[in-house]
């Protein structure tokens, strides 16, 4: 299999994206980084990833800038992961991804006839379905500007995978 090419370097905005963003296990990563689940072992239930792979992308997402590491514990050391000012600016990315997602991924009636993740705005309480700028008060949807509510049919796809 032919080795893929490294865009680290390239003059492309979006090749050099694509390096880092390219990876599901970064954007599942990223996902639970959004929702407030920043220790390890929160990130694998959720994700479903496995701990090496967990790590190993974690260690790049430090490295990068994206995410820092806190210690909540000493003995033994236990760390969470918050997202960066530069990793929070990649709401907008994971969101028009949800965003296409929610219209073109799924097949008929497979969610349940709503979208797999409703989202509230908290400001004005308004459902923004899938816009970028809250209907309710006209405001720019930014981090931490949504309350997510999963939908039933996501529920119990979360509560099978946490056992």
């Amino acid at each position: 299999m032919p080795r893929r090419a490294d865009l680290s370097d390239t003059f492309c905005p979006v090749g050099r994206a694509a390096e880092l963003l390219g990876d599901r296990a970064v954007l599942l990563i990223l996902r639970e980084l959004f929702f407030g689940r920043g220790r390890f072992e929160a990130i694998a239930a959720s994700s479903g990833l496995g701990p090496q792979l967990i790590s190993a992308r974690l260690k790049r997402l430090v490295a990068e800038g994206v995410v820092e590491r806190q210690a909540y514990r000493e003995r033994p050391p236990r760390y969470e992961y918050r997202l960066t000012a530069k990793g929070r600016d990649l709401f907008d990315v994971l969101y028009a991804m949800r965003g296409w997602a929610e219209r073109w991924a799924y097949r008929e009636g497979e969610t349940g006839g709503g979208p797999a993740m409703r989202y509230i705005h908290r400001t004005c309480g308004a459902d923004v379905g899938t816009a970028t700028v809250c209907p309710g008060c006209g405001e720019v949807l930014r981090y931490g500007a949504l309350k997510g509510e999963p939908s039933p049919a996501l529920r119990a796809e979360q509560a099978a995978k946490a056992g």
